[in-house]
């Protein structure tokens, strides 16, 4: 029997499936994540690691035929010096090739163009001529408009104004107790600190949806500017280089599980340039486009 691996690396979260030949799944497992600009070629390397050990543990000491790896730290193919940089050791097989997360998430879909806003954000497609366009993933520094890392710093910023007004509120409260401080001086000893990962200070965005689903007036405005700054500023230009693109898959946690994000970033579409866009949810999940890039090889 012939193993095939893919791979989905997101920013918080890795999800690997396996597959024969014939495009049976024969185990699946998670882990965290092997962006390794985000937590380091280090702790990358052992994520990975210990998803492969978990496979190796349902499946024995396979060798893959093709692994495909979509990773979050990339916006384009990698080079051979990455690749064995993060697999080396810990991937066994014949061929092994690398792309981004966004990508392996197209090769999911059957739409042409594919929206993905978790940890970080970016869209990508593919035109009639067969050429790759990616806008956005940009990173947390530089951009990733709509996503939890965003969302959660500027849930942070307004506390940070509030305590200079010397006021409280729901919001203030919800981050004294995710973030363990007893005064919102405390947040810059953790934001500033080199061990605080951005995947923890992105998972204050999961307070700030639950604040929402509660009333929270501040809340379902941020979200809601957010769904639409991303909308904006990343998938409509997406769209504009597309050739009459008529459907839209949208893939992670902020179209899942953030309260109002999806429904905002719709109607931000819809009811601006794109009335007649056909939006939904990624059909099948990003590993299992990896797992066809890897049977392809």
């Amino acid at each position: 029997m012939k193993y095939y691996l893919g791979i989905d690396g997101g920013g918080t979260r890795t999800v690997a499936a396996v597959s024969d030949e014939n495009s049976n799944i024969l185990c699946r497992a998670a882990g965290g994540s092997i962006n390794f600009y985000s937590v380091g070629m280090d702790m990358a390397r052992d994520n990975l690691s210990d998803v492969i050990k978990s496979i190796k543990n349902q499946l024995g000491d396979i060798v893959f035929t093709g692994a495909f790896i979509g990773c979050s730290a990339l916006d384009w193919e990698a080079d051979e010096n990455t690749v064995k940089a993060l697999c080396d050791g810990i991937i066994r097989s014949d061929k092994i090739r690398m792309n981004s997360d966004a990508y392996v998430a197209l090769r999911a879909s059957d739409c042409k163009a594919v929206a993905i806003c978790g940890t970080g954000s970016m869209a990508i497609g593919e035109t009639e001529d067969g050429e790759i366009i990616v806008k956005g993933g940009w990173g947390h520094i530089l951009g990733d408009e709509g996503s939890a890392y965003q969302v959660a710093i500027e849930a942070i910023r307004h506390c940070c104004y509030l305590y200079d007004c010397g006021e409280m509120d729901e919001i203030v409260f919800e981050a004294l107790d995710y973030f363990g401080i007893s005064s919102v001086k405390g947040i810059i000893d953790v934001l500033y600190s080199p061990h605080t990962k951005k995947d923890y200070v992105a998972g204050f965005c999961a307070r700030v949806s639950e604040l929402a689903e509660s009333g929270c007036g501040f809340a379902n405005k941020l979200i809601k500017a957010e769904a639409e700054n991303y909308a904006n500023f990343t998938v409509k230009l997406l769209l504009e280089d597309m050739d009459d693109c008529s459907g839209l898959a949208v893939y992670g946690g902020m179209f899942k599980h953030c309260y109002g994000f999806y429904e905002a970033f719709c109607d931000a579409l819809i009811d601006g340039d794109y009335p007649d866009l056909n939006i939904k949810m990624l059909e099948s999940p990003p590993e299992e486009g990896a797992l066809k890039l890897a049977r392809a090889l």
